[in-house]
């Protein structure tokens, strides 16, 4: 699809399923002028439910994204106004899936964040990459024009304080050169195009669940994406400047903490997302911390987990990054120009996609839960300087906030075991 027609797309959507979904303008235009609309599907965005935003045509050659992404909002929108369930090959989804994500999940796509780069990509340059802004570009130089949008966001994006000299030889990281592929602009949010996504970010109070469709290694890539993870030592973290110099180094002795609930959160996740679409014709699909790839810097995945550590006001989100599509880099990036390998791509990845958003309701929970958890990623058992009774109802409370957001009987039931606990513990003490 070309850019025309992914603004089409949505509007049509909007036109043709109006009480389930509306088209969410962003603010903010491209270098050449063009307006991006993201399609809100769902209740309307609120802290009350648990949102998933999914976001595609971030590197320009990489087609396939947008169309897959539009795909699947028209099959959810059918398929929830029909009242009834979908199947890609061998992996179905029930009626009651798809009810369980209109009803207890807000879904936002962005099908085409970079739609200037899209278009030239289709156009003119079809191995083009970045986007179209020539701030940063040299006269007489086309390959200096534009910026990778993926190493563009606000995490460890100035790469050569945080990173180790072995990881920055390496333009995969990330480049302070325009010519580059990967030149990171000339400050983390330049662009126009990732300051809309972080304003989309910001828009969504209860965001669980993010994911930036992109091709081609057959991976679902979770965080950490500057170097390898591990849940021990809570000061190896990106906030520490101790360790500005040491990142990205595979093998040595720095690593980036994550919480133990959430690491098993993320791989569950990736996993569940990776078995649905290789259900679907057995295409192998698989989970990969993000960084098995290569070490990366100012990408959109890391940024938005990163983002309850910075705040922890903000949301906790469960961040990936989808490479769809296998194969050698002359091949796959515009493998989808082929509409027999677009179909059966877009039939691979969009049960995925339906995956991740079933997985809402667990990733908040699971969000909520790690609000309070210690070091080693269990809820505090115990408190010296807290009661018997205290504890009691420090425990309840934080189990609590693990189901408060579980729908349909189970939730309900869980819900109604807790309150019974509270009763048992609270009785004669609270009057």
């Amino acid at each position: 699809m070309n850019v025309v027609e992914i603004e089409s797309a949505l509007v049509f959507l909007e036109k043709t399923y109006p009480n389930h979904c509306k088209r969410i303008a962003l603010p903010e235009r491209t270098y050449e002028g063009r307006s991006v609309h993201a399609l809100r599907i769902g209740s309307e965005i609120s802290s009350a439910i648990p949102s998933v935003l999914i976001i595609a045509g971030v590197h320009a050659r990489e087609w396939g994204g947008p169309d897959i992404v539009i795909n699947f909002a028209i099959d959810l929108l059918r398929a929830s106004k029909a009242r009834k369930g979908l199947t890609y090959g061998h992996k179905s989804f029930t009626a009651n899936d798809i009810r369980d994500i209109s009803d207890q999940v807000t879904v936002v796509v962005l099908p085409c964040v970079n739609p200037d780069g899209v278009e030239f990509s289709h156009t003119k340059r079809h191995y083009w990459r970045k986007n179209r802004n020539p701030a940063s570009s040299k006269p007489g130089k086309p390959n200096t024009i534009g910026v990778d949008i993926n190493r563009n966001y606000d995490f460890l994006w100035d790469y050569k304080r945080y990173f180790h000299p072995a990881a920055t030889a390496d333009t995969s990281l990330a480049s302070d050169k325009p010519a580059e592929e990967t030149f990171h602009g000339p400050s983390a949010f330049s662009e126009s195009e990732t300051r809309n996504v972080r304003w989309l970010m910001d828009q969504m109070p209860r965001l669980v669940l993010f994911l930036d469709l992109h091709s081609y290694a057959g991976d679902v890539l979770y965080s950490w994406g500057d170097d390898q993870d591990q849940t021990t030592d809570p000061n190896q973290a990106f906030t520490n400047r101790s360790f500005d110099g040491l990142r990205g180094a595979i093998g040595d002795s720095y690593r980036e903490y994550v919480r133990p609930a959430d690491l098993q959160t993320a791989v569950d996740i990736a996993q569940t997302v990776a078995d649905a679409m290789r259900a679907v014709r057995g295409q192998p699909y698989r989970p990969l911390q993000s960084v098995g790839l290569y070490p990366t810097c100012g990408t959109s995945d890391d940024y938005c987990f990163a983002r309850h550590v910075v705040n922890p006001r903000l949301s906790k989100t469960y961040s990936y990054t989808l490479e769809f599509n296998f194969g050698s880099a002359d091949k796959t990036f515009l493998a989808t120009n082929d509409p027999k390998v677009l179909d059966a791509t877009i039939r691979d990845v969009v049960p995925g996609l339906l995956a991740l958003c079933l997985s809402a309701p667990a990733a908040a929970a699971a969000s909520s839960r790690t609000h309070s958890l210690d070091v080693s990623g269990s809820v505090p058992s115990s408190d010296s300087h807290r009661t018997r009774f205290a504890n009691d109802i420090m425990r309840l409370l934080g189990a609590w906030e693990a189901v408060a957001v579980l729908g349909g009987s189970a939730g309900q039931s869980a819900r109604r075991g807790i309150l019974a606990g509270i009763r048992q513990a609270t009785k004669g003490r609270v009057r």
